[in-house]
């Protein structure tokens, strides 16, 4: 199987050229183009899943799916894409854009330095955990989830970039819709 080519981006997302998946996750790392998808049912619940230890960040609860945008993606076609592989879904909505954040995260030899979009959307039906990615997947009520961000003051429980994106999804309009 050939590796992936991810998107080089500058600090504005600005395309700069691809790379390999490798290459911009060895040392310090290469920012490229990732996202986050945070799905909320109609009970204000949030899908979330806890990963796998082998992966980068594992072993950590996390956003409903997560990946890199790939040579010859947008960031919509790359989430479906997620969604499918991750949990199973067949996405065809549209998702929301809840803005973006520069993430960086060292683990030994390797790193995460992304560029990275926050989409929310809706799912109230069903989902398969690909056991290769997630341990677990479940839905949580959303202001349980809150509560919790701010007891775990260590932030080991959920990923560094869960934080982040749920800060950027709770400050966006689109949110007050899904607290319930």
């Amino acid at each position: 199987m050939n590796e992936q080519m991810l998107i080089l981006v500058d600090d504005n997302d600005n395309e700069l050229g691809t790379a390999p998946r490798s290459e911009c996750h060895s040392g310090a790392g290469k920012r490229h183009r990732a996202f986050v998808v945070i799905l909320i049912n109609n009970k204000g619940e949030l899908l979330l899943q806890h990963r796998v230890g082998k992966k980068l960040g594992g072993d950590r609860w996390d956003v409903s799916a997560t990946s890199h945008v790939l040579a010859g993606e947008d960031y919509d076609s790359a989430a479906k894409r997620s969604m499918k592989h991750e949990l199973g879904i067949d996405f065809s909505r549209s998702l929301t854009d809840c803005g973006a954040f520069i993430y960086t995260e060292h683990y030994g030899d390797s790193s995460e330095n992304e560029f990275c979009r926050t989409l929310a959307g809706e799912w109230n039906n069903g989902f398969f955990p690909n056991r290769e990615e997630m341990s677990e997947a479940k839905f949580v009520p959303l202001a349980e989830v809150i509560e919790d961000m701010k007891k775990d003051a260590t932030h080991k429980k959920y990923t560094k970039w869960f934080y982040l994106s749920m800060e950027k999804f709770l400050q966006h309009p689109a949110s007050k819709g899904f607290l319930k």
